[in-house]
């Protein structure tokens, strides 16, 4: 921190004795000769006590904190050091989206049914099994000071918001307190290990989980190394794909202080990005990576269902209590609760004389902001494999450039080292010492390449055998827990961005843009060949069948893209609504027809795509933006929802620019999941970067940025500029400003 005092210099000495008489009123009280005495004695130690002086006014200095605001309202925070800037990240998430902030700390804590009822039960019932609260509690002193000071300087900023603005608290708010931080970052992650790896391994044992609560996770990523773009620095895709409500909904900022230097979006909640890039590397992330998680089965003894078979003794379970507030009718109903654990962690299932336990490694950890924190201020790629090397994040694709050129990859995850001879894909035995972890894999053990020859990567939930042409990542390489691919075969989404990075070698930032809003459909042409294939061969009567022939005209019109004013995206979708399900069984991975359908299917499907067409319009010419829309749940359809492009995964019509839908009304559909935070950054010196969300930074009713980038961004498939490390273009385009004093 910068300290502004009068007359020091240097390591804090005055510059003469007026200044020091003034910075020390007592000399003002002796006689000339007898302050020539003090001058003397005070003089020697000068060095020392400027010192002293400067510590002691740094904690206690007002930091001046200043939050810019730009056109569409993200925040743009500037101060001198982190904790001065993440107090206004505290401050600026307040005032955006304070009750989704608080519901995040309420969720973690699994305390939301006190609140909002029954149907959180649950939900919380999950929370306080995995202890997300008590770790966190007991665990936060262990932080190193540098963190707790991140955290508290963050939360400082909240509370300051809430004191200011006291008619926007909610009733039912919690306190705030610093370990809240880690627990919500144990919740945000905790769904990969407990839902996508246990789960699964209970149920392919045949145990059903019955606290299990799925939620839809999807993402693209990709690098594009200096070689292959215009202008010789590397390029990134950061596209996570979640839900656009909720505690995956991420926010966006720019930070500047001290070390942080850093342009992203991250959880409500948490005062760090986790995906974006600062000075010096970008970080992306998708689901998909190792095997994190087990599911042990142990025999109980027949005369205490509260002791399990070990080796050649019976163990007691360790029993904790807990009560869970619900509330019910308008009255509060105490709930008691009694989990049990054995020694690897929480018995989730019983089925007669055995219990089901899950083993997590993530269950004793609470250092997620600390891996971030490294991450965010990791100066090259060396220093950011040692953050990653921390292992606190869930199994994930993880992708890195850097400023040097280098582009990285790894299939990330917290990954226990299993002994040989066991199928640990399902529930294996607990009765022995043979089935024990043996430890972690080190980051170098786990599935990684340093700048690939062909240039480029891209993971958009598949295999590492499908990430670019010709993979060296291949699966006989590791074990099967580390590697653990999806299908071999790209998915539409993965395929059409594979193709776009293999045929252009010379990548320009409107194509990378563009290549991260793509609306073209993979595999289409194959469908369009068979219709006209089947046209020919029934030599079908084009004036009896006037409609039929129009949207056949349309379709062998389009272009392949479902662009948000495409008729012939409509044409084509309506038409392979039609169609037999059996001949679209390969659409999820853009295949081609089935053998099964016949020429008459597809003459008769587009007789009914046109009867439908029009019986919900009236009309043929339909478009794709008319049926999907972007804007608020609960907007009206007419005047806060706006036409958008792309998404629609249902037959064959997956893009890499994902979207997921639910219905508006009878003909339309209005998006609610896919593309959350979308970000291409050039990492030049300094990066450059471009972004949008889907909806806007605010969760005001009544704020211009409500849903500002739903209409003028996302719908028409535009990003803004980021102005990263450019102030003097920031403030051309600022529109409001907060000056903050944050105090130590």
């Amino acid at each position: 921190m910068m300290i502004k005092s009068c007359g020091r210099t240097g390591p804090g000495g005055p510059r003469n004795l007026s200044q020091l008489a003034r910075a020390t009123p007592f000399l003002r009280l002796l006689s000339f000769p007898a302050c020539i005495c003090v001058w003397a004695v005070l003089a020697a130690i000068a060095p020392w006590l400027g010192a002293a002086q400067s510590e002691t006014f740094a904690e206690s200095a007002p930091e001046p904190v200043t939050i810019y605001r730009d056109y569409f309202g993200v925040p743009h925070i500037h101060a001198d050091t982190a904790e001065g800037a993440v107090f206004g990240v505290g401050y600026a998430q307040a005032e955006d989206r304070l009750e989704e902030l608080l519901l995040n700390y309420m969720k973690a804590a699994g305390r939301m049914a006190e609140v909002f009822g029954p149907d959180w039960y649950t939900h919380d019932v999950r929370q306080r099994m995995w202890r997300h609260e008590a770790k966190s509690r007991e665990l936060y002193p262990d932080k190193s000071e540098k963190i707790r000071g991140i955290t508290e300087a963050y939360q400082a900023g909240i509370k300051l918001y809430m004191k200011r603005h006291p008619q926007e608290v909610p009733d039912w708010a919690p306190e705030i307190e610093p370990w809240q931080v880690s627990a919500l970052g144990r919740y945000i992650i905790w769904g990969w290990p407990e839902m996508g790896e246990a789960a699964g391994d209970l149920r392919r044992g045949g145990v059903q989980y019955d606290l299990a609560q799925f939620e839809y996770r999807g993402s693209n990523q990709w690098t594009i190394a200096p070689e292959r773009t215009a202008d010789g620095a590397a390029l990134a895709c950061i596209d996570p794909h979640l839900s656009w409500y909720g505690h995956f909904r991420f926010y966006e900022a720019r930070v500047y202080g001290g070390e942080l230097a850093y342009s992203g979006m991250g959880i409500v909640g948490l005062p760090l990005a986790t995906l974006g890039h600062s000075e010096f590397c970008s970080t992306a992330m998708t689901t998909g990576g190792p095997d994190t998680a087990d599911v042990y089965k142990d025999f109980i003894d027949p005369s205490d269902p509260l002791r399990y078979r070990y080796e050649d003794e019976w163990r007691s379970m360790e029993i904790i209590r807990e009560r869970i507030a619900v509330l019910d009718g308008g009255n509060i109903v105490l709930k008691d609760v009694e989990f049990q654990y054995t020694h690897r962690g929480p018995v989730v299932a019983r089925r007669g004389d055995m219990a089901y336990s899950m083993a997590i490694p993530y269950f004793d950890q609470v250092y997620q902001i600390d891996q971030v924190y490294k991450m965010n201020t990791a100066r090259n790629l060396e220093e950011m494999k040692q953050a990653i090397g921390m292992r606190q994040y869930m199994s994930q694709n993880i992708m890195v450039a850097t400023v040097d050129g280098d582009i990285y990859y790894v299939r990330n995850g917290r990954v226990p080292i299993r002994p040989p001879g066991w199928d640990f894909s399902r529930p294996v035995p607990g009765y022995t010492a043979e089935t024990e972890w043996l430890g972690l894999h080190l980051l170098e053990d786990l599935v990684q390449i340093t700048n690939p020859p062909q240039g480029y990567m891209q993971n958009c939930n598949v295999s590492p055998s499908v990430m670019m042409q010709d993979s060296p990542l291949l699966a006989e390489d590791y074990p099967g827990y580390i590697y653990k691919a999806e299908a071999p075969v790209p998915h539409q989404r993965a395929a059409m961005t594979l193709e776009h990075l293999q045929v252009n070698d010379r990548v320009t930032i409107g194509q990378a843009l563009e290549i991260a809003m793509s609306t073209q459909v993979y595999g289409h042409e194959a469908w369009i060949a068979r219709m006209n294939e089947a046209w020919r061969s029934q030599d079908v009567d084009i004036n009896a069948d006037v409609d039929a022939t129009f949207v056949r005209a349309l379709i062998n019109d389009w272009d392949g893209h479902s662009r948000g004013d495409s008729i012939s995206a409509t044409a084509y979708l309506f038409w392979k609504h039609e169609l037999p399900e059996a001949a679209r069984k390969n659409d999820r991975y853009g295949g081609p027809p089935d053998e099964s359908l016949t020429d008459a299917d597809v003459i008769e499907a587009l007789r009914r795509a046109a009867a439908r067409l029009q019986e919900q319009f009236g009309r043929l010419e339909v478009a794709y933006g008319d049926i999907y829309r972007v804007g608020r749940d609960g907007a009206d359809p007419d005047t806060g929802t706006y036409p958008v492009g792309g998404g629609k995964p249902e037959d064959g019509m997956a893009t890499p620019r994902n979207i997921g839908f639910k219905p508006l009304d009878e003909t339309r559909f209005v998006g609610v999941s896919g593309q959350t935070s979308t970000q291409i950054v050039q990492m030049t010196r300094p990066p450059k970067s471009w972004t949008y969300v889907p909806l806007g930074q605010s969760d005001a009713a009544d704020s211009a940025h409500f849903d500002d980038q739903a209409e003028h961004l996302f719908g028409p498939r535009r990003m803004k500029p980021t102005y990263f490390m450019d102030k003097d273009e920031l403030l051309k385009n600022v529109r409001s400003q907060v000056e903050l004093s944050f105090i130590r």
